[in-house]
């Protein structure tokens, strides 16, 4: 891809003029569309791992419209896979980030949805692991207190039949 640009020459006659030149497009750029077009090419023949590391890529180089954004949006589908634990919430960064530094993109606004049926499903998560260690605690307070009830009646029992000894 080539780039057109006016620079301006002094000529000889101490005259000025522009003069239209045609440079190569930088490569930083063609780098990171040509690491994005290998990540789709290892997505639809099967590997994942080959297109997770070319997206990695990708959005780690300068931010480039229409390749970082998808990019992006991609390597969240991806880390949504991943069933280590560390997944889920590599995907919503992903996705946050995505929607915070590419507002206007098409992908922002897919990763709008799903962005928040993620969290909405880690806010459940949360909520049901803090049911069930309030279950947890509940089940505790339950034993001791059928222990101090069962206590409480050997102390009355000891209590009558210390009166009873008392009265003899």
């Amino acid at each position: 891809m080539m780039v057109a640009m006016l620079v301006p020459v002094l000529l000889a006659n101490g005259c000025g003029t522009f003069v239209k030149m045609t440079t190569p497009a930088p490569r930083v750029a063609y780098s990171e569309e040509r690491n994005f077009a290998g990540g789709l090419h290892y997505l639809l023949s099967g590997n994942e791992s080959g297109a997770r590391d070319l997206f990695e890529r990708v959005i780690d180089a300068r931010p480039l419209k229409g390749v970082t954004d998808e990019a992006l949006f991609r390597l969240a589908l991806l880390n949504l896979r991943d069933s280590d634990g560390k997944g889920e919430p590599r995907a919503r960064a992903l996705l946050n980030r995505l929607i915070n530094e590419y507002p206007h993109s098409i992908w922002a606004r897919q990763a709008a949805p799903l962005a928040a049926y993620l969290q909405e499903a880690f806010t459940l998560r949360m909520k049901q692991r803090e049911l069930k260690e309030l279950r947890n605690q509940n089940l505790s307070l339950s034993r001791d207190n059928k222990d101090l009830r069962l206590s409480i009646e050997r102390l009355k029992q000891l209590d009558l039949q210390l009166e009873q000894k008392n009265r003899r």
